[in-house]
């Protein structure tokens, strides 16, 4: 963890899923709690490339209404949690760009097992992400 705080990128986008996971949680929302479907490794590079659309809507994985819709609610009538929302979802998108082309597809699988990449699932869907 030192060593990633000591890189720029990362230690931004740490204190973006940070943020953004202590704002989810104070809807009772945790990612630890969440079972999204698992999409492959080759989704996560079409994503990681660019593509969007049906080829990477399985990234949207998470499932659960009731979070979504609270989520969803949140979104749209609290500002502070819609520009973190945003803000992380920015950071997510350019931190898989970098890391997708050296990673190898159990990197990425665990990747995905991660509350950041699990939040993001979450936040990308609802935001419309992957659409």
């Amino acid at each position: 963890m030192r060593r990633a705080l000591r890189d720029r990128r990362a230690r931004q986008l740490i204190q973006a899923s940070q943020d953004v996971l202590t704002l989810l949680s104070q809807d009772g929302i945790y990612m630890d709690d969440l079972i999204p479907d698992r999409a492959r490794p080759e989704v996560w590079r079409r994503f990681a490339l660019g593509e969007r659309g049906r080829v990477v809507a399985a990234l949207g994985g998470v499932r659960d209404r009731n979070c979504l819709a609270l989520v969803a609610v949140r979104m749209r009538e609290d500002t502070i949690f819609r520009d973190a929302a945003h803000h992380f979802l920015r950071l997510f998108d350019r931190m898989l760009a970098g890391f997708e082309p050296e990673a190898s597809d159990a990197e990425l699988a665990a990747l995905a097992e991660t509350r950041t990449a699990r939040s993001f699932m979450l936040l990308g869907r609802v935001a419309g992400t992957f659409d």
